[in-house]
């Protein structure tokens, strides 16, 4: 019975880690020391001159700027995907520094995520033609003060529980105002995308509601910078285990949705939850209800 649940998945659509203590979580998923980024567009200034290159499906824009104290984003240079309008986006009305950043340019909603030189382009080679449970990341920028901004595209009217992203196509929703039965379908994206994910052999890094994106019926895992490939099959299953921990925690997973997601979750990625099982037990499952219960007791410890 439990089985046939797992396969039929229910569908609400929405209108509108490790773990420190609950209280700490949900400040974090407030983020209610939020930063003070968005600026007026009182600056007229503009580059003074631009080189644009291409090389395969990849355009690079150069600027050069005068010398100027304002506090928005610059672009000194910007990679992106060739079939993405941003050759003239070279100014953003956001504080450069920000860690994370969302605008509308050209009718799209964008998201900015402050990272290092390396994590920007390993994550724009890798993730930019992803699909299924990650966005995509479709460029990324260094602004003249020398910080650097990975670039992904929000679906068309998106939701998101990261306050400091609810701009322009993206709504903010308040976790505590799902009830519990659209809570329920978020716990079972969630466990949906990070099978996916993982069936890849690939972890987020650390989850939170942050890292939900949602479009309509479905979602993406947004914020990829501390996304890699995992070392070992067992720890995608360790970071599966978190994110349940999490979610219970926060009071959005109950124990059935907990029960019903790692069932589904063991279905989808077996070879790493039987080496889980392995690795922690030192002997060989006997079958998938030796998996699932183990895990099962290690969320609630």
């Amino acid at each position: 019975m439990q089985g046939d649940k797992v396969r039929r998945m229910k569908k609400t659509e929405y209108t509108s880690s490790q773990l420190p203590s609950p209280e700490e979580k949900r400040a974090e998923l407030y983020s209610e020391k939020l930063d003070d980024y968005e600026l007026p567009e009182f600056s007229r200034e503009v580059p003074v001159s631009s080189k644009r290159t291409q090389r395969g499906k990849t355009v690079t824009v150069e600027y050069e700027w005068n010398t100027s104290d304002a506090p928005s984003i610059k672009v000194k240079k910007i990679d992106f995907c060739d079939n993405e309008a941003l050759e003239a986006l070279f100014r953003i009305a956001a504080r450069d520094g920000a860690d994370s950043i969302s605008f509308k340019y050209n009718s799209i909603t964008y998201i900015l995520r402050k990272t290092t030189r390396e994590i920007a382009h390993a994550l724009f080679d890798s993730y930019r033609s992803a699909k299924g449970a990650l966005e995509g990341v479709i460029g990324y920028l260094r602004t003249v003060a020398g910080s650097y901004y990975v670039i992904s595209k929000a679906c068309h009217t998106a939701w998101a529980f990261d306050r400091r992203i609810a701009k322009g196509d993206i709504n903010y929703l308040d976790v505590d105002s799902l009830d519990d039965k659209a809570k329920s379908r978020l716990v079972e994206l969630i466990s949906e995308k990070l099978a996916d994910l993982h069936s890849s052999n690939t972890i987020l890094g650390r989850f939170t509601l942050n890292n939900v994106l949602l479009c309509g019926e479905d979602m993406v895992l947004s914020d990829l910078r501390k996304a890699r490939v995992s070392r070992k099959p067992l720890f995608v299953v360790e970071e599966f285990k978190s994110a349940l921990q999490y979610l219970f925690a926060i009071g959005v997973a109950g124990r059935e949705d907990i029960y019903l997601s790692i069932a589904y979750y063991a279905t989808k990625n077996e070879k790493s939850c039987e080496e889980w099982y392995k690795d922690k037990t030192g002997k060989k499952a006997l079958d998938s209800f030796d998996v699932v219960t183990s895990l099962e007791e290690d969320v609630y410890n």
